[in-house]
């Protein structure tokens, strides 16, 4: 079968072949048959003394040219044919040069009746393949048909389709390129050529598709000059050149490389104190970055916190985020710059020409961090008061024997809780990790930081300050508080007795009735009743009185206090308003054995009661208030003697609210009510309806107290 298939195929070949020739001596026979009729020597028969006897086939055309009268023109390569044809007297010329044609592969041009004869040349067939590509630029899709096209042909086709750029190395172009694929998109597409023509292919950060061939076992990387020269994880645009703005794309880049595109690219003034080829990698992206913040960012220190197992004690080491991974027995060299001017200093972190010394000045805040005022509410409870009295009078006794220990002590104290508060700046409050390697010193007075270290550290630490820095909102409270107090006295009731001496009739009666009356008065009313009713109800001692009672007292009380406090956000804001009394303590000393002597010293000591208010606001990011109140009220009561310290009736309670800003915080409940219902009178008398208000006495008492807090928050910026 196979053997049938093959001798087909050749039979075929040889078939369209022929049928070339013949189609090549027809034309040759019909161009020499049109020729004839105008010269007569194409149709006379061959001279039988031309001798064919080993000549050249140019020889033997030209002496037919000459012999015959026909114009020919010979090829030079004719000259390296031999004939020995016989050619009978019965051929004609036209016969004759039809079978040198056939014989010798020869070709015929007609110029006019010039016949140019040369060896024939067949036509070589254009089997280069009709390669296709078909892109669709909506949706980024090519569609790509090649057969043994040369890679030049083939690109330049797809660039001009899709006007994206292909690039190659230098020998490429004649490559040849097959590849049939399906409409995919375009980075498959052209990944997929790469892959089955034995090409590597990189995409550029500026969309750059550079092909080059796979080195064999025996070349080096050296020889694959475009892969060398092309670094696909450095991109680096400059967007502003006096400015600085860059857009870079660096993957696991090395710095050194970095430095020196920059300083080609934006012509910088470069000192290096040590080269950075150890510096490490970086990876970093972003749209738009100034130089020197991209150094910041290069160089940015970073700590490790590394934890001992030993002591549980914790140290920190500074380090950069570019420094090359070490030992731990080997502490690891740090990189750093400095900018000068228009000169940008790298070294190593430990080389004094990187290092600079920084001012920052803060604008919105103090580098002092202030300290609340003194709270009006803390210390000033009941307890506390004579806790506080105690005290003082306990020092006293410790000073007049000579021993001022507790006093001194308590005093020392207080002023080194005053001086740590006042000493405290904004250094405290910035975390270790980025004060690390630096040194600090602050000038309160004129509100700076000076900051010693490497440009890098300085930059973060500046860069923290800056966004710590801004300005601390104030708070305006404004606060009404509102006391109110009702009471309700009724008293009604008739008493009699015997005094000392006699009473004189005297007393109220309107509005209220406060009435004494003496036994004179009396009996002059029990006169009045003898005279007019046949009893005789006598009459009283002269030592006899009678007290009438009937009286109801109301009364409302109202105090309002508005003070308005200003403090920081964070700070405490403090109001109190009181009055202070004193009470007495005596102290009695025995001085001798034989002859005792007392001695006595009276010492007064204050008490408080106060309406105190604390008040710390805190403004969140929403633009919402939070306040921790604190509220006390205390008031003075009865002494049980003239020395002795007074009752003391004490509220107070504590809030923590959030609100909008200029809303109203209403803070009650701060209620009191008292209420008193007693008498006394005569047994039994005192129970009959209408004669029970001659024999007894009744007292009824009602008080209430309310205290009520408004507060409304106010920020100010």
């Amino acid at each position: 079968m196979k053997l049938l298939v093959s001798l087909i195929i050749l039979l075929l070949t040889f078939t369209v072949g022929q049928a070339q020739i013949d189609d090549r001596l027809s034309e040759i026979q019909n161009q020499l048959d049109s020729l004839s009729t105008i010269n007569k020597g194409l149709t006379e028969k061959l001279d039988a003394n031309i001798d064919l006897n080993e000549v050249t086939l140019s020889n033997f055309l030209l002496a037919v040219s000459n012999v015959h009268n026909i114009s020919i023109n010979i090829a030079p390569k004719l000259n390296q044919i031999n004939i020995t044809n016989n050619f009978s007297d019965v051929t004609t010329v036209t016969n004759v040069l039809m079978f040198l044609c056939k014989e010798y592969h020869l070709n015929i041009e007609f110029t006019g009746n010039i016949l140019s004869i040369k060896p024939h040349i067949p036509i070589q067939e254009d089997k280069t393949y009709p390669f296709a590509i078909d892109f669709n630029p909506n949706n980024e899709t090519i569609a790509i048909d090649t057969k043994g096209n040369n890679l030049y042909d083939v690109f330049k086709r797809i660039m001009d389709a899709s006007a994206k750029n292909l690039m190659y190395a230098p020998g490429m172009e004649n490559l040849k390129i097959t590849s049939y694929i399906k409409t995919t998109d375009f980075d498959t597409a052209m990944d997929k050529i790469a892959l089955a023509n034995n090409l590597t292919l990189t995409k550029t950060k500026d969309d750059f598709y550079i092909f080059d061939t796979i080195a064999a076992n025996n070349e080096t990387s050296k020889n694959r000059s475009l892969q060398n020269r092309l670094n696909p994880n450095l991109s680096f645009k400059v967007l502003n050149k006096n400015a600085q703005l860059l857009d870079v794309d660096f993957i696991d880049t090395p710095i050194s490389t970095i430095i020196r595109v920059a300083k080609d690219s934006l012509d910088l003034n470069i000192f290096m104190a040590s080269p950075l080829e150890q510096a490490g990698n970086v990876t970093l992206k972003t749209k738009a970055i100034t130089f020197d913040d991209l150094l910041v960012k290069i160089f940015e220190p970073q700590v490790t916190i590394n934890l001992s197992n030993e002591d549980n004690n914790s140290s920190s080491t500074s380090s950069n985020r570019n420094s090359n991974r070490q030992e731990n027995t080997t502490a690891p060299t740090s990189y750093t710059f400095k900018k000068e001017g228009d000169i940008y200093f790298f070294g190593t972190t430990n080389q004094l020409s990187v290092r600079k010394v920084e001012i920052i000045t803060l604008r919105h805040r103090s580098v002092n961090i202030m300290s609340d005022p003194e709270s009006m509410v803390t210390n000033n409870n009941v307890r506390d008061n004579f806790v506080t009295a105690d005290q003082g009078f306990r020092n006293q006794t410790n000073y007049n024997n000579g021993t001022n220990l507790n006093r001194s002590q308590n005093y020392n104290n207080q002023n080194a809780q005053l001086t740590n508060q006042e000493s405290r700046s904004i250094l405290d409050i910035v975390p270790e990790e980025i004060k690390q390697g630096l040194d600090f010193k602050v000038d309160f007075e004129l509100n700076n930081i000076y900051v010693t270290g490497t440009s890098a550290r300085i930059e973060f630490f500046k860069s923290f300050i800056q966004n710590i820095d801004k300005t601390i909102p104030m708070i305006l409270i404004e606060v009404m508080i509102v006391e109110a107090q009702t009471t309700n006295t009724l008293e009604a009731g008739v008493s009699w007795g015997i005094g000392d001496a006699p009473v004189t009739t005297q007393g109220g009666l309107f509005p209220t009735t406060d009435l004494t009356l003496g036994a004179q008065t009396i009996n002059k009313i029990i006169n009045g009743f003898s005279n007019t009713s046949v009893f005789n109800f006598g009459r009283v001692v002269p030592n006899f009185f009678a007290t009438i009672k009937a009286m109801e007292t109301n009364g409302d009380l109202k105090i309002k206090s508005t003070p308005k406090l200003a403090t920081l956000n964070g700070h405490k804001a403090s109001f109190s308003n009181g009055q202070t009394s004193y009470y007495a303590i005596v102290q009695r000393n025995v001085i001798g054995n034989d002859n005792p002597q007392v001695s006595e010293i009276r010492n007064y000591f204050p008490i408080d009661a106060k309406l105190g208010l604390d008040i710390k606001p805190y403004v969140t990011g929403d633009k919402q208030v939070l306040l921790d109140i604190n509220v006390i009220q205390s008031s003075f009561g009865q002494r049980i003697a003239d020395d002795a310290p007074p009752d003391i009736n004490s509220r107070n309670f504590s809030s923590v609210v959030r609100m909008k800003d200029q809303d109203i915080a209403i803070l009650g409940g701060l209620e009191e009510n008292y209420k008193n219902n007693s008498g006394s009178g005569v047994p039994f008398l005192a129970r009959i309806p209408i004669l029970k208000w001659l024999f007894s006495k009744r007292v009824r008492e009602a008080r209430k107290s309310k205290l009520t807090v408004f507060i409304k928050p106010t920020v100010i910026y």
